[in-house]
């Protein structure tokens, strides 16, 4: 580092370990020598990506011109160098949201060769020096084969995600070793001492406390945890739940015994006691495991959500004081989403109950189609849980629901019910036209199953008519629903690897104080278009954020906005990026964590899937709500692993008060989804994709299940900076409340506007369902939308 020495850049392909791979394809190799061009100086940038490109190429050459002296200072300390160049290759990053899709992927290529290049030139060293800065445990325990790359650069390569598997898998295997080394085993040969390894010590986790012990304590903690383990290991798959509980608590004692002069030594006991229970409890069932359940339950350490979801090994890892954080936040995750789908289903239950006992008309029956539908997919889904405690599938409303909707359908004439059937997504037009009544009703119920083998299976017995028939008129039953992850409507479970990739690319909310306490430093000028002024900088995570000041200083109204935005977006479910308010060089900004690899959403309507149609329309809804018509392409990107991120609520409520929720209104740029609406009336949508008003009802009903205190709550800073800073809502908003108040405008205070914006915002939320059946059948033309009122009735 620091050598000023040249490097030639060969245009070579490296498979990522993130979880896209871009494979060549032709045309490409046009594109890597252009782009290895480039970053040997051979020719010129051509836009800001192609900038950010070469800056991280001189910084692999060492920081030299090749025609000139250094143009980058690079620093000789490799954590300082490695910052340096982990910023860059972030810039360079978020500059890849500006790329076409033709040349994304020999783009991505190109930033990988040099983030290989880099970090192939340090020393083993140097990366273990860099990885433990960055907060890798025990660095010094992987690489030890000299396998190239060295694991560590895998680790380090700032160009993958942080949370790749390929990343997870290198600090699991430090761990594994690490804990071996503890238990008395040697890794390469060497013991736990003359490896050397500097002691660490873990906070615990949430529900365990520490306790101040001696070394004689530990040891005696120590020799009760090795009789147990020694029954367990001779008693195998006969152990009693007793015994696994008892040998669990001393490991927990183990885990939690505290003297700070001797950190080391506790924390080496921790971790082979971790690793003796690893193997001994490698293949547990939960019977065994139902004493130490029970009394992790009554000590608040586990609870029913977490037992309903959760299989047998990870309930285990929460019962343990030992289990690595990154492990915990990921059990969490997967709680959440799984009680989530669980909620939603229990919602949907509800609603099917309350229909049971009446008539179905077409309406009625649709809806219940929709909701039966939502409930047996989270039932399929839960099946391959294997869960401690069985979870609650509401398998008697899902049954009741079935009988209704097939009975109600045995009723209908035939033609009817192909027309009902079409409309609801289970079969085409063509499918139906030949199908008689009785396999009409196997389709429909294979689909309110959620079987789509048996749906598939019975279409094949279907023979298509030699000629198409004429299209079949909407009737009031929207079309096959998608889903999110987080699952905010069961009803949309289809679509969840969609959404997961989308969910899992947002970085998880922080506190907005611990926020606003960091120093981001005076970062560097992110070109990355828009009317606000951004800068780039590196956030005490480690990873890449991107500051906006406001393009006409209001004191930080707008900023003040967009973070409560992006909040009430996240509230309704959406894939929301955290924005939060703060400032930097004494100026309000908007910060939020860059996505690594996303990028703009591109194509037209007739490229895009069913599940982006299906996301667009839900982030319609947001944006109605929050007053935001600026969704255009640059302002929803596409992750990696394909799932669409809306991002940039700059423009949120900006003009409340004025705007229209019509096909005709686009005050600024044409959004997503007016794009979508443009090509469904012009039937230009893709084949077999369709605007389906249904997805909007899981939008809708969470944001109508926010409690009008918490939403003005959440809006209340962003009222009265607005009101005091005039922002553009202001005329609108202090003409409302003068007619509230029956005084002339000119009387109107700065309170009155806040109180009156604030009024106006919850009127908008509680009339989505409203406005959008209205919009949905008047303006798009979808007279089955009507049925979206009957999903907002219980």
């Amino acid at each position: 580092m620091g050598t000023n020495a040249k490097t030639d850049h060969a245009a070579y392909a490296v498979a990522p370990a993130g979880p896209k791979a871009y494979a060549p394809i032709a045309g490409d190799d046009a594109l890597l020598q252009h782009f290895a061009a480039i970053c040997a100086h051979t020719e010129e940038p051509a836009d800001t990506a192609e900038e950010n490109l070469k800056f991280v190429a001189g910084i692999v050459q060492g920081g030299i011109d090749p025609d000139g002296l250094p143009a980058i200072d690079v620093p000789d300390n490799p954590v300082e160098g490695y910052g340096l160049f982990s910023a860059a290759v972030g810039a360079a990053l978020a500059a890849e949201s500006q790329v076409s899709d033709t040349a994304a992927g020999p783009y991505h290529q190109q930033l990988q060769v040099l983030t290989a290049e880099y970090l192939a030139g340090l020393s083993p060293e140097e990366l273990a020096e860099i990885a433990a800065a960055a907060g890798f445990d025990h660095p010094e325990l992987v690489g030890i084969a000299g396998q190239a790359p060295h694991p560590l650069a895998v680790w380090l390569d700032p160009s993958t995600p942080v949370g790749s598997e390929a990343k997870k898998k290198i600090q699991a295997l430090a761990h594994a070793r690490h804990a071996a080394l503890c238990a008395g085993e040697t890794v390469n040969g060497k013991t736990l001492t003359e490896w050397n390894i500097p002691a660490t010590a873990a906070a615990l986790p949430l529900g365990f406390e520490g306790w101040p012990a001696t070394e004689a304590d530990l040891a005696a903690v120590q020799a009760d945890f090795d009789t147990f383990a020694a029954v367990v290991a001779k008693q195998c798959q006969s152990v009693t739940p007793d015994k696994i509980a008892t040998l669990l608590h001393w490991e927990n004692q183990i885990a939690t015994a505290q003297n700070p002069a001797l950190a080391g030594d506790f924390s080496a006991a921790t971790a082979a006691a971790r690793h003796q229970v690893d193997q001994l409890l490698g293949s547990v069932t939960a019977a065994q495991l139902s004493t130490a359940v029970a009394t992790a339950k009554l000590g608040g350490k586990i609870d029913e959500d977490q037992l309903q979801t959760l299989g047998v090994h990870q309930v285990l890892q929460l019962l343990r004081a030992s289990t690595p954080v990154a492990e915990r936040d990921e059990i969490s995750g997967v709680v959440a989403e799984r009680s989530a789908m669980l909620a939603n289903s229990k919602a949907c239950a509800g609603e099917v109950s309350a229909v049971l006992a009446g008539p179905l008309d077409q309406g009625t029956a649709g809806a219940l189609v929709l909701q039966v539908r939502a409930i047996a997919e989270v039932h399929a889904a839960a099946t391959t849980w294997d869960t401690v405690e069985p979870a609650p599938v509401h398998q008697a409303v899902l049954q009741a629901g079935q009988s209704k909707v097939l009975a109600w359908a045995d009723e209908q004439k035939v033609a009817d019910l192909r027309k009902f059937v079409v409309g609801s997504g289970v079969a085409t037009a063509a499918e139906a036209s030949v199908a008689t009544k009785a396999t009409l009703g196997k389709l429909l119920q294979g689909h309110l199953s959620a079987s789509a083998s048996d749906v598939t299976t019975i279409k094949g017995t279907l023979k298509a008519t030699p000629t198409q028939p004429k299209p079949v008129a909407a009737s009031p039953v929207m079309g096959k629903p998608r889903s999110r992850f987080g699952l905010q409507h069961a009803q949309l479970v289809a679509a969840l690897q969609h959404a997961q990739a989308a969910h899992t690319a947002v970085p998880k909310p922080l506190d907005p104080a611990a926020v606003a306490a960091w120093d981001f430093g005076t970062g560097q000028p992110a070109n990355l278009g828009g009317t606000h002024p951004k800068t780039l900088h590196t956030g005490p995570d480690g990873t890449t954020w991107i500051a906006k000041r406001e393009s006409k200083p209001h004191a930080g109204a707008i900023t003040q906005a967009e973070a409560a935005a992006s909040r009430l977006a996240a509230r309704a479910g959406l894939p929301a990026v955290p924005v939060y308010a703060t400032k930097v060089g004494g100026n309000p900004v908007s910060v939020q964590p860059l996505l690594p690899g996303a990028k703009p959403m591109s194509g037209t309507p007739a490229t895009w899937s069913q599940a982006d149609v299906d996301e667009v329309v839900r982030l319609h809804v947001t944006s109605w709500a929050l007053g935001n018509h600026d969704a255009h392409h640059g302002n929803v990107l596409r992750t990696p692993a394909g799932g669409l991120v809306p991002i940039d609520q700059g423009q949120a409520f900006k003009n409340f008060g004025r705007d229209k929720l019509a096909l005709g209104y686009r005050p600024s740029t044409t959004a997503v989804y007016h794009e979508i609406y443009d090509a469904h009336l012009a039937g230009k949508l893709g084949k077999g994709v369709q605007v389906n008003p249904a997805v909007a009802h899981s939008v809708i009903r969470r944001l109508e299940s926010v409690p009008d205190a918490e939403w003005r709550a959440t809006l209340h800073t962003t009222a009265y900076a607005g009101a005091s800073q005039d922002v553009t809502w202001v005329a609108p908003m202090r003409t409302r409340a003068a007619k509230t108040h029956g005084i002339a405008e000119s009387a109107v205070t700065s309170s009155q506007i806040a109180e009156s914006f604030l009024d106006y915002a919850v009127e908008r939320k509680k009339n989505l369902r409203r406005d959008f059946v209205k919009f949905f059948t008047e303006e798009v033309k979808i007279s089955s939308a009507a049925a979206l009122q009957h999903l907002g009735k219980t």
